[in-house]
C-alpha cells in the first residue's frame, strides 16, 4: 500500500483499487459469466452462486490477482488464505443484505487491528466489479470508520435495512474492472439495485492463515490447473508448518 491508501484504508475500512481488470478482461469475464449464470437460472434456488473459482481458469486466477494479492498480504499477514467466494448478481428493484458487521459483531473473525505501523485484519473481501454502479445505482453500502466503533448497536433498524436514508451510510461508485478491498470489520450491507443494467460483483473472502470463516475447505483436487501459489492459499487454515503463500524471495 501506499502511505495514502494505508491512511484510507485505515480510515474507512475499506479501499477502491481502480482498473485493476482492463476492458478486454471485463469482457472476457462477462462472456463466462453468462455462460456460468444464464438468465434462465433459478435465483431462487441459489441466489448468489459459490464457488465461482471453479468457472474456469480466469476466475481462478482473480484468487491471487498480482494487483490485489500485495494488499491482501499487508492486511492480513504472509500466510493469507482464500476463505471462500461467491457472486452477488442483481437485477433493477432487487434486495440483498442488510448492513451487517462490525467489530463487536457475534462473529469473532471480524476484526481489525493495528500495532507497530502494522495493520492485521479477520475476514476480509476483495470485490471484483464486471458492471459499474453510480452512486445511488445500489449495491455494496458502509458505514466508513465503523470498523473502530463501539456503538454499532446503536444503528437503527430502519438504516440498517435501507428503509430510512443516512448520511453517515455510503454506497461509493465503482467502475467496471475496480476492486474493493474491505475488512468485515466494517459495518456494511448491499443497497437495493436501482440501476438498469445488472448488478454483477465477484467476491473472494480471505482469513489470516489460521482462521476460518467458511465451515468447509477448498478441494486442490478440483482445481486442477491451480498454480502453486493458488494451491497454498486453497489450504485448511493452520498454524504450524503453515507455508507463507508467496515464499520469501519469490518476486525479487
Amino acid at each position: 500500500m501506499t502511505p495514502e491508501e494505508r491512511f484510507v484504508f485505515d480510515a474507512h475500512g475499506y479501499l477502491i483499487i481502480p482498473g485493476v481488470l482492463d476492458a478486454g478482461e471485463v469482457e472476457e469475464l462477462n462472456g463466462l459469466f453468462e455462460s456460468a449464470y444464464p438468465p434462465d437460472y433459478d435465483r431462487n434456488r441459489d441466489p448468489d452462486r459459490r464457488l465461482i473459482s471453479r468457472w474456469g481458469k480466469p476466475f481462478l486466477d482473480l484468487m491471487d490477482h498480482p494487483r490485489v494479492l500485495p494488499y491482501l498480504l499487508e492486511l492480513l499477514g504472509p500466510k493469507v488464505r482464500v476463505d471462500h467466494d461467491y457472486c452477488i448478481v442483481m437485477d433493477k428493484g432487487q434486495s440483498r443484505g442488510s448492513l451487517h458487521g462490525g467489530p463487536w459483531g457475534w462473529e469473532p473473525d471480524h476484526w481489525y487491528k493495528y500495532h507497530d505501523g502494522v495493520i492485521r485484519t479477520g475476514l476480509t473481501v476483495a470485490t471484483f466489479f464486471l458492471t459499474p454502479a453510480a452512486e445511488g445505482d445500489g449495491g455494496f453500502a458502509c458505514i466508513p470508520g465503523s470498523h473502530k466503533s463501539n456503538f454499532t448497536s446503536g444503528i437503527p433498524p430502519e438504516v440498517a435495512t435501507f428503509q430510512r436514508p443516512a448520511a453517515y451510510v455510503r454506497q461509493p461508485a465503482v467502475e467496471a474492472g475496480d476492486v474493493l478491498i474491505f475488512t468485515e470489520a466494517l459495518v456494511h450491507g448491499t443497497a437495493p439495485w436501482q440501476a438498469k443494467h445488472q448488478r454483477r460483483a465477484l467476491l473472494y473472502k480471505y482469513s489470516p492463515g489460521h482462521s476460518a470463516w467458511a465451515g468447509r475447505y477448498y478441494d486442490p483436487t478440483a482445481y486442477p490447473e491451480a498454480s502453486e501459489q493458488q494451491r497454498r492459499m486453497m489450504l485448511p487454515p493452520m498454524i504450524g508448518d503453515r507455508p507463507d503463500t508467496v515464499p520469501a524471495g519469490a518476486n525479487d
